[in-house]
């Protein structure tokens, strides 16, 4: 007796579309759940970056009895360097007397290698070429993983995060009553790095660094500088570094594409952005802070009521 024969039939061509047609929609409803959690895990790092450099920068007081300078310090007098100053021709060369706030934290961020060279500077003649070794070299815990511009640049260091001057800025980098107050003209301080005596207003009242793209051009936000690189009043009344800034930027959404994005904080989250307080802890504000609470947060001795 023959086995039975069975015939086995093929899909359809309408099959086969209703069949691909499940699977693109089935692809469709995954993305954006696949972006979310991308986005997400991008954002949790970008808030775990804050926190050590909080942890450095309380690490750096400890050690220093102040938090670090935002301008570098003549190694002679201590005199803050003068508008946008990186570095003194002077000697002896240290993270003191080169480059911006982020510089001087770096041993404390286990990045001491980065800045080590620094102490076996012998001469002026070293000073520039051994800064520039230096500012090349890109560092994870100074990028939000969101910003994916960054990690295909080779030949300079950028930074999503910028330093607090203050709220009581008249013109542009002249902020002194916030955690990074720079050199003021009028007064010619000597010692500008803030003590833990000066956070008044609380540590856990007072912003000290919030999330800020280097410009669409990538000319702005370069970790190992100052002014405008790792520095921003708030409001950001600077007009005479990053071209186009209104004279009182505030914290907004924004894109990279626009040249006017580095005049201000902002984030590539979606409805705000992350901030170090003077505590150590790290907070998420939603936009619709930027012109209340923020401002009232900006500086450090003012009494201001925070107001949520």
């Amino acid at each position: 007796m023959s086995p039975r024969t069975r015939l086995r039939q093929a899909f359809t061509l309408i099959e086969l579309l209703v069949v691909i047609a499940i699977i693109a929609i089935l692809i469709g409803l995954l993305l954006p759940a696949v972006q979310k959690v991308r986005e997400a895990a991008a954002r949790m790092k970008c808030q775990n970056n804050l926190k050590q450099i909080g942890l450095a920068l309380h690490g750096y007081h400890d050690a220093m009895n102040e938090f670090p300078a935002p301008r570098p310090l003549n190694p002679t007098n201590r005199q803050a360097g003068g508008y946008t100053a990186y570095q003194w021709n002077l000697l002896p060369a240290s993270t003191e007397s080169l480059g911006g706030w982020m510089v001087r934290i770096l041993p404390y961020l286990e990045q001491g290698n980065v800045v080590n060279p620094f102490s076996s500077i012998t001469s002026t003649a070293q000073i520039t070429t051994v800064f520039q070794t230096a500012e090349r070299t890109q560092l994870n815990i100074y990028l939000c993983p969101s910003d994916g511009r960054l990690s295909q640049v080779t030949n300079n260091a950028f930074t999503s995060y910028v330093g607090v001057t203050g709220n009581d800025e008249v013109e542009g980098s002249d902020a002194d009553n916030g955690a990074f107050a720079p050199y003021v003209w009028s007064s010619g301080r000597v010692t500008p790095g803030a003590k833990m005596a000066k956070f008044t207003d609380g540590l856990s009242n007072t912003l000290m660094v919030g999330e800020r793209p280097p410009a669409s051009g990538l000319d702005w936000g370069w970790w190992p500088y100052t002014d405008s690189d790792t520095l921003l009043g708030y409001p950001n009344r600077e007009t005479y570094t990053i071209g186009g800034c209104s004279g009182n930027e505030l914290f907004r959404a924004d894109v990279p594409s626009n040249p006017r994005a580095a005049c201000h904080f902002w984030s590539l989250h979606t409805g705000g952005g992350n901030w170090l307080l003077g505590d150590g802890s790290v907070r998420f504000f939603t936009y619709s802070a930027g012109a209340t609470t923020l401002i009232d947060m900006s500086s450090a001795d003012r009494g201001e009521v925070v107001r949520e």
